[in-house]
């Protein structure tokens, strides 16, 4: 029979070890509830804040206006984001990091939305647009300075559109569309920010479609949503590549779901709001089908048909005159052509740049073609189509590089994404000393050439060091 005390000293020592167990688990719940309370990432939280305060000097900078301020903020915003980024890969993701991730986006939108629109006229075109459409005029066929127009003349939009006395619209139909309802919502360009920042939240749910699709972390929307070049150019200055950018994200979504025909309707209405996303088109194609093609043709001609039934072959606007007032039609557009002439050195006129671009991009659209499963979607692809686009196009606004950035939250390429953020410089003012476009040209497209260089050898190197792997056994 066993005594009191050793029943007594069982007992006691049970309810010890049960204290000592339940006290180390009270400290694990609370360790893991230290990390709940925190909500989302410090470091995040500390850039996202900084972000506030850059794109609120921007702001104020752009009010003065001064261009240079602004520029210096932009890039000190970049150096920010860049930081964002490198934490949301490299670092698992807190609770609220992505709820974060979307009100600071939210935020900086706010801000720069209250900024004037120092950085480009566009806009104010857009507003004339949707104006002349709503009093049933036809966008293609009369300049803004047209006598028969002058009843819808302002002291605000009017004054300020670029090339009013000698161009008709240059942007097409879809776009016009859009313009259209912006002036439904507003007949000023409060309506126009409205709808392009509405595109931006439709390329944002599209890109987090994509990304959980691809089994990525959403917080990698961060890419995009904290960008400078979407929150400066699609939002505040409203740009239409807002809206070309996010029919495009939807022309990806529907090839991931394998809906090759919405794809095409979708991919035209992409590309008669700007005409870049039809680049893409090799690497969303699946192979020698017909749905894509198909739908792309019929939705392309509905579009046109309400324009071009009154305006003819008038209904590529000013498109080829815009070209030639850029440079294009005598070379010195392109960035490189510029540049080899101002060193005294040989180049190539207009058509033999145009050849040899042409050449280069037939040439990776056919690996993007071909390269890969007839059903499958390569998002390097697109990276690359987008990259060398751009690249070889030389456009002189910074917002040219902006449906470069949704692609990157899906494959990350650095050189790509310093390439976008070296395209902030485009804003700086020229001047004689060093502000030339030679600097710029250099600085963004050859800067932009050369990390993209290294990038590629890094990856063949790496690639080669997997392939050269001993292989294991089971």
């Amino acid at each position: 029979m066993l005594s009191h005390s050793f029943v007594f000293r069982r007992v006691c020592r049970t309810l010890i070890i049960k204290h000592r167990s339940w006290r180390n688990g009270r400290r694990q719940v609370e360790g893991r509830s230290g990390i709940e309370r925190a909500w989302f990432s410090p470091m995040l939280g500390s850039i996202a804040a900084g972000l506030v305060i850059l794109v609120a000097v921007a702001a104020y900078e752009l009010s003065q206006p001064s261009l240079g301020g602004y520029v210096i903020a932009a890039l000190i915003h970049a150096a920010f984001y860049a930081g964002a980024i490198w934490w949301v890969i490299n670092k698992p993701a807190r609770a609220r990091d992505f709820a974060l991730i979307i009100l600071v986006a939210i935020v900086l939108r706010a801000i720069a939305l209250n900024a004037p629109p120092s950085l480009t006229t566009d806009g104010l075109r857009y507003v004339w647009d949707g104006r002349m459409q709503w009093a049933g005029f036809n966008p293609y066929l009369w300049v803004p300075a047209d006598p028969v127009l002058s009843h819808l003349r302002d002291a605000v939009i009017y004054p300020d559109i670029n090339q009013k006395e000698t161009a008709v619209t240059i942007y097409p139909p879809v776009a016009q569309i859009l313009f259209l309802i912006a002036n439904a919502i507003s007949d000023s360009l409060r309506g126009i920010q409205v709808v392009m920042t509405a595109m931006e939240a439709v390329t944002v749910w599209a890109l987090l479609v994509w990304l959980k699709a691809s089994n990525l972390p959403r917080e990698r929307v961060l890419i995009y949503a904290w960008h400078p070049i979407p929150i400066w150019e699609f939002s505040s200055m409203a740009h239409i590549d807002s809206a070309a950018t996010a029919l495009l994200m939807l022309t990806i979504v529907a090839v991931v779901r394998g809906r090759q025909g919405i794809a095409g309707g979708l991919l035209a209405a992409a590309v008669l709001t700007k005409y870049f996303p039809i680049v893409l088109a090799p690497a969303l194609w699946r192979r020698w089908g017909w749905r894509m093609p198909v739908a792309f043709a019929t939705t392309a001609f509905v579009l046109y048909l309400p324009y071009a039934a009154g305006a003819g072959p008038k209904i590529l606007g000013f498109l080829f005159n815009h070209l030639g007032n850029e440079g294009y039609g005598e070379g010195y557009g392109f960035h490189l052509v510029w540049v080899l002439r101002d060193y005294g050195l040989w180049a190539p006129g207009a058509l033999g740049y145009i050849a040899g671009a042409l050449l280069i991009l037939g040439g990776l659209g056919l690996l993007a073609l071909f390269g890969r499963r007839a059903d499958e979607i390569r998002s390097e692809h697109m990276i690359i189509l987008g990259a060398a686009f751009v690249w070889a196009t030389s456009p002189h606004y910074a917002w040219y590089f902006g449906w470069l950035i949704p692609l990157l939250a899906r494959y990350l390429s650095p050189s790509v994404l310093a390439f976008t953020l070296l395209a902030i410089l485009q804003n700086t003012p020229g001047n004689a000393t060093w502000a030339t476009p030679t600097f710029f040209y250099t600085t963004i497209f050859g800067g932009g050439l050369v990390l993209m260089f290294v990038e590629l050898m890094w990856r063949l190197r790496a690639r080669r060091a997997m392939i050269a792997l001993p292989s294991t056994g089971s």
